[in-house]
């Protein structure tokens, strides 16, 4: 009888190992899953240059066939490129609660105002997640994945004291193939992002 019990007790220890195999093999399943999904998935903000105190948008973009959760309060956080390593530098709002999850559905996106409160190069950090319960703040414990969706670098220039530009270019400005933007000088005297010196902005027409 004591055998038998010994049997039936390893049986039922193999079986208890056998289910967490197929629940982790299902999980890792289920994320290899997410992180193709979020492959689809793109950040974009609407300029590749600004001013310190620019207003601009940034958007997420869900491509994938998944739903797609980011963050409550402050979808993205700002991420600063200093001595070739990108240093988080925190999200674009201080939030006192953290809120809920926030579906961003298949073929839709998410538009969020940006503005740039420091020179530098610069991109967005979306923590993004898959899998997430709507009702739950966006975390490991509430979602079945999570992973980050970055935009592109973009610059920021610090706005110089029009003294520091000199005189100003004379040229003249032209009409982009747009038929809207305008081309030329903008009149603002702006420090280069990289090398800080002032000069007058010269706005290009988008290609």
């Amino acid at each position: 009888m004591a055998t038998t019990a010994r049997a039936l007790g390893h049986l039922n220890t193999r079986g208890i190992l056998v289910s967490i195999m197929t629940l982790r093999s299902v999980r890792m399943f289920a994320v290899g899953i997410g992180i193709v999904a979020l492959v689809a998935c793109r950040a974009e903000t609407d300029r590749d240059h600004y001013a310190v105190g620019d207003t601009g948008t940034a958007t997420f973009i869900n491509n994938s066939g998944l739903v797609a959760y980011l963050a409550g309060c402050g979808a993205y956080s700002f991420e600063k490129l200093d001595d070739e390593r990108w240093i988080d530098r925190g999200p674009a709002q201080v939030c006192i609660w953290e809120g809920f999850a926030q579906p961003v559905e298949p073929g839709t996106s998410r538009e969020e105002p940006l503005v740039p409160w420091e020179h530098g190069t610069w991109r967005l950090r979306y923590s993004t997640g898959g899998g997430c319960s709507p009702s739950e703040p966006l975390n490991e414990e509430s979602c079945g994945f999570i992973g980050a969706i970055h935009s592109r670098p973009f610059s920021v220039a610090r706005v110089c004291d029009p003294t520091e530009c000199g005189p100003q270019l004379g040229m003249p400005n032209w009409l982009c193939p747009d038929g809207e933007s305008i081309g030329g000088p903008t009149g603002r005297c702006l420090g280069d992002p990289d090398t800080d010196l002032c000069g007058w902005e010269i706005a290009n027409c988008a290609e």
